[in-house]
């Protein structure tokens, strides 16, 4: 069952402009450690900053948080296996809140054309856990059926 979907929609350029402003500090405050790893690997690194601001924004609009409510810009990210499929990655906080909030796996698509940036994120509701019975422990009664 689907928790939540979220999309965002951000001009590159923007991101240009915050990057030349503010330099590594905008990154540190933006990007998890893993994100910061491909960051160094990449080619056009607006672009890349650009599809993280707005998967970002898209995960915690399907949340229901916002950057508010116990969730940071840094408590989720995104990060590409080695097929280039962007995967959804949280921080300790992060991962604290997605338990909470009773979510299970994330799904992001990001796309880009003529300077924009567009994310899409489903996130799917967590799969109840089966309660197994401790050692030891005794069986609730059962409700008696009434006759009428």
């Amino acid at each position: 069952m689907i928790y939540g979907i979220g999309v965002d929609v951000l001009q590159v350029v923007r991101i240009k402009r915050t990057m030349k402003r503010f330099g590594p500090h905008f990154l540190d405050r933006l990007l998890l450690p893993a994100e910061r790893e491909q960051l160094a690997r990449t080619a056009r690194p607006e672009r890349f900053v650009a599809m993280r601001f707005a998967a970002k924004e898209a995960i915690v609009k399907a949340m229901g948080t916002g950057f508010a409510h116990g969730m940071w810009i840094r408590d989720v990210g995104i990060v590409q296996n080695r097929w280039g499929r962007p995967e959804v990655v949280y921080s300790a906080r992060g991962e604290q809140m997605r338990r909470k909030l009773g979510i299970g796996a994330g799904h992001v698509t990001l796309t880009d054309e003529a300077g924009l940036v567009v994310a899409v994120a489903v996130l799917m509701a967590a799969q109840p856990q089966p309660q197994v019975p401790r050692k030891g422990a005794r069986a609730a009664p059962r409700a008696k059926a009434r006759r009428k």
